[in-house]
């Protein structure tokens, strides 16, 4: 009996483990059955790994929706691609959206797509998850007043202190700053003397309610649209709370995406005044990422660091496209080996950004917005306060200098005072070098679109170039040189699927999403 006992349990258990076994898939199904016969299944390569990584947009000003901004983003940059969503599987240009608490709003959520056709970059495709950091909910509630004071601290300066790209809309400004005044002041106007001057079909009261109307609703679009202007670019103590609220979920969301160990690159996008929160949240993230950017003596980061030091002290003597080209190349390597130096292991000794990507950036007015004066932003570059690309290089100390020279592969030159560098000794002789905390685009590539404006109203008068101000390895695409100067206001239609072939070919060139080599104009060449 106990035999037989033993025998059923034996059987039933060989029942239940076929049970478990899950049914081969129908592609598993036919690959088996045209292996020859007696060739064993080891045999067969493994498919190519399919790749994962992260865009985030940063939305600009004004009262945005939920999942409004990126949904016309994804659109552009992968529904309606052609090319990289032609990877033969059935509606592979298709999207899911899913929930996903990283972006710390529970009104938004993760959109993802199948696998883009192989690229060198990517050999196996690779998935793409589109994140919305999404801000305008902490940025509310702005006053008139701090309207006004924001606005008055932008008229209120010397002519010469005007930026010549932004003369006019400042006298746009000033215009409309005196009219308000003046509409203001026909309150103070005498019944007598209305009556005696202005025409009969002309009421004082009917005007007063007019202009009253107009200002009610200049109060209420103003407020709520550059309002967010003000609370964010003015560190008044009103808006530190915002800011810190902002900074914070931006923050948080490039931790949990670093952490993830699926993720093989990220991609942070910034729109209008979205590229100024989003060039803060990597400038932050930089400095608060020592490990990432620490680089020990005699490893292969270590030779790659050296490759961005020279060729950032050859773009710094001449602006021409060999240096550029040969920075961008030494760029790109560092990038990498800081993104798999040390995969599977601590998520702070990975860095994953690759590009950052600026639309219609006010950044091109920084002397205007961010400081007093262009001589008041040069200050601020030096002193490591707003980074640049390549990043600002530090004179070196006597003990620094020896180290650097000890190296012999690090660019010095023939004494302290006339040799500068990026990275510096964790502690002298300790091997460790770490690059300054104000140096993220000696591993981040910095592209801007912008669309150069006429007549103010034209094109988009919020943008411009950036290399001039923030760095001469950043890649800056007109748009009017690529396709033709705009006969409308363009701000908000950098992604819009009705522009013209070449537009959504420059937005989707800058996105990169297959981790090409970014083309330097005049000069064709391939980093890898």
């Amino acid at each position: 009996m106990g035999k037989l006992m033993s025998g059923l349990r034996a059987a039933l258990a060989r029942i239940l483990r076929r049970s478990e076994t899950p049914a081969p898939a129908p592609e598993a199904e036919a690959a088996t059955a045209a292996e020859p016969a007696g060739k064993e299944s080891s045999d067969r390569p493994a498919p190519p790994h399919v790749a994962k990584q992260a865009v985030i947009l940063v939305h600009g000003m004004g009262e945005q929706i939920p999942m409004d901004t990126i949904k016309g983003f994804v659109r552009t940059a992968w529904e309606t691609d052609t090319v990289i969503t032609a990877n033969q599987v059935p509606n592979s240009a298709r999207v899911w959206s899913k929930p996903d608490d990283r972006t710390g709003s529970l009104e938004l959520r993760r959109i993802t797509t199948r696998e883009s056709i192989a690229r060198p970059a990517f050999p196996g495709g690779v998935r793409t998850d589109f994140y919305e950091l999404y801000w305008a909910d902490l940025t509310a509630g702005s006053t008139w007043d701090q309207l006004v004071n924001w606005v008055r601290y932008l008229l209120f300066r010397p002519w010469s202190r005007v930026p010549r790209n932004v003369r006019g809309v400042w006298l746009v400004l000033l215009l409309g700053s005196i009219a308000v005044v003046l509409i203001g002041c026909l309150n103070f106007i005498p019944d007598a003397w209305w009556k005696a001057h202005a025409p009969w079909w002309l009421p004082q009261k009917l005007m007063i309610a007019l202009f009253a109307a107009a200002g009610g609703l200049l109060h209420y679009y103003a407020t709520r649209t550059f309002g967010r202007v003000v609370r964010y670019t003015r560190a008044d103590p009103d808006n530190i709370a915002s800011r810190a609220a902002v900074r914070k979920r931006g923050l948080e969301l490039l931790r949990a995406l670093h952490a993830d160990a699926s993720y093989a690159r990220v991609v942070l996008v910034g729109h209008s005044l979205g590229t100024i929160l989003a060039y803060d949240l990597l400038s932050y993230f930089w400095a608060e990422q020592t490990q990432a950017r620490t680089v020990e003596e005699g490893s292969a980061g270590f030779a790659l660091l050296c490759a961005v030091e020279k060729a950032a002290a050859a773009l710094q003597i001449a602006d021409g496209e060999t240096q550029r080209a040969d920075y961008a190349r030494a760029q790109r390597a560092f990038r990498l080996w800081l993104a798999t130096r040390d995969a599977g292991g601590s998520a702070r000794r990975r860095w994953l950004i690759s590009d950052f990507v600026t639309f219609g950036s006010p950044l091109t007015h920084a002397e205007f917005l961010l400081a007093n004066s262009e001589a008041d932003l040069t200050a601020r570059h030096e002193a490591r306060e707003l980074p640049v690309a390549p990043p600002y290089r530090e004179e070196l100390d006597p003990a620094v200098f020896a180290a650097a020279v000890a190296t012999g592969t690090l660019p010095t030159g023939p004494s302290p005072q006339e040799s500068r560098l990026i990275a510096f000794p964790d502690v002298i002789g300790s091997g460790r070098w770490t690059l300054h905390h104000a140096a993220p685009f000696a591993a981040v590539r910095w592209t801007n679109v912008y669309d150069p404006s006429r007549l103010v109203a034209l094109g988009d008068v919020i943008s411009g170039p950036l290399s001039a101000t923030f760095g001469r390895a950043i890649t800056d695409i007109d748009l009017s040189a690529r396709d033709r100067r705009s006969w409308r206001f363009t701000h908000t239609r950098y992604w819009a699927a009705s522009q013209r072939p070449a537009r959504i070919a420059a937005f989707r060139e800058a996105i990169n999403l297959m981790d090409e080599p970014v083309p330097i104009p005049g000069l064709s060449f391939d980093p890898d």
